[in-house]
Formats: structure tokens, sequence, C-alpha cells
């Protein structure tokens, strides 16, 4: 959610600056400088929107929402440094900033940074069940990672959704079009056979996961989207990120094999 228009323009925390905020206080000029960074960002030209938004801060030293506009047009450039050193002194001085930390979690993602990563997803979890974030905002970009020619982006749920109660999705695209999904699931209909053959764990708690990929197949005879569904791997209990992250990564280079797959199947 957020990531076709830039993270930085959705929703801000009630105690941080708004783009409209922002848009009030600006010169004519910062104006046009701002409305041009904004249009290369959403045409996906992050490092000439990047270019402009570094101008801005020379003149508007800090500024959180033109900080978290630069570090999203940063990181998808590949940059990771520029976003972590401008993140930081933002996420200190509002933890509340769901955008700055959301985006610094990216980053330390995206560095390799493990340590940083998981405070970073941790603080998510907490601002999620004080409505901090966006109602209806059920997961956000962790990892945006290049395989072959083609682009795996990593979005964790702050709550599992769906009727499959997806906790990972991976979505692998080619020059901009998505056509694999890939997912952590523990749909509750699993549940029940997983309690009949784990009791124990069941009664603890424990879920039962499984990893799954959805291809599109194009259109069928009556014009409906198709898909084929694939099944890898079962997990007792919710496998920890790095081990998501390098099935997700597997699958998306087609050097993992299905334990099952079904085709033709209409996209709900």
């Amino acid at each position: 959610m957020f990531g076709g228009i830039g993270f930085a323009q959705a929703p801000a925390a009630s105690q941080a600056e708004s783009v409209q905020d922002l848009v009030n206080r600006l010169t004519p000029e910062q104006k046009q400088q701002f409305d041009q960074a904004t249009k290369a960002f959403n045409a996906q030209r992050y490092a000439d929107a990047l270019a402009v938004y570094k101008q801005m801060l020379s003149q508007l030293q800090g500024d959180p929402v033109i900080s978290k506009f630069a570090s999203e047009a940063a990181l998808n450039t590949g940059d990771t440094n520029y976003p972590m050193t401008i993140l930081k002194p933002l996420v200190t001085a509002n933890p509340d900033d769901w955008q700055a930390v959301a985006l610094l979690t990216r980053a330390c993602a995206e560095s390799g940074d493990k340590t940083c990563r998981d405070s970073g997803m941790a603080h998510m979890i907490d601002l999620y069940p004080r409505g901090v974030t966006p109602r209806g905002m059920l997961h956000y970009i962790l990892e945006r990672i290049k395989v072959g020619e083609d682009t795996l982006v990593i979005r964790t749920s702050l709550e599992p959704w769906g009727n499959y109660k997806v906790y990972d999705l991976g979505q692998v695209s080619k020059d901009g079009k998505i056509f694999l999904r890939i997912t952590l699931e523990s749909g509750d209909f699993d549940q029940i056979q997983f309690a009949k053959e784990h009791p124990k764990e069941a009664s603890e708690g424990i879920r039962s996961f499984s990893l799954d990929a959805y291809r599109e197949t194009g259109l069928n005879s009556n014009g409906q989207r198709t898909q084929t569904h694939y099944t890898y791997k079962f997990f007792v209990g919710r496998p920890p990120y790095d081990t998501v992250r390098d099935e997700f990564i597997e699958i998306a280079n087609g050097k993992a094999r299905p334990l099952s797959s079904r085709t033709n199947l209409v996209v709900p």
C-alpha cells in the first residue's frame, strides 16, 4: 500500500508534518521544485526526483516530509546510506512517525543491517495497535531486491490479512508489471488438520504456515484473469524473516520446486 505513489504521500502520524503543511509554507519557487520532484517520483524517475529533493533540503534542512520523499527516492535507486543518515534523526525526534520508521526499517533491511531491521519491524508492530498507522494499512514494503532482470518487493504484514491470513507477501515484477506473487500464509482452515497432526503444538497456540506462489497465466475464454497456484513448503510455527526472505528469492529465481500446483484458476 502507498508504494505506487510514494510512502511520504500517505497520511502522516498526527504529530508529524503533513504534505499539505509543507506546501503551505513553501515559497512559489519551492512549490515549483516540489511539484517537479513529485512528478518525477510518480513517473519512477527516482534519481531525478532525489536530485531536486536534495536541493530543497539544502534550503529546508531537516524538513521531515522532504527528507522522507528523498529517502524513498534514494532507496528506489539502490542507495541505503543516505536514507539511514537522514531518517535516524527523524525517528529519534518522533518515534510515532510511522513513515520514517517504515522507511528506516526498509533501509536497514536493504543494507543488510539485520539488528536495525528487526528493531524497526518490532517498532512498526508496536505502532499499529495504537492507531498510529493509517486505517486499512495492513502491510508495508520491507525490501526491494533485484532478482536477475526482475524485481522482488517483499511486504511484511502488520496484521495477517485475507482469507489465507497472509503474513508476508513477495511481488515479482518485470518492467513494472507484477507477474508472480509469493506468500507466507496461515489460513484458519488449515489449522484443523494441523491440530490433528500436531496436537501439542496446536495446544500451545502454534500455527501451521505454508509457502505459496501465484503466477499470472493470462485470460480464459470468458475474459477472466487466471493464475497457477503453487505450494512449496509447510512450517510448524512462523519461520523467521531471514528464512522467508531466502525462500522468496529461491522461488523468484525459479530454483525452488513446488510440492503441488493447480492451474487455470480464476483470480478472485
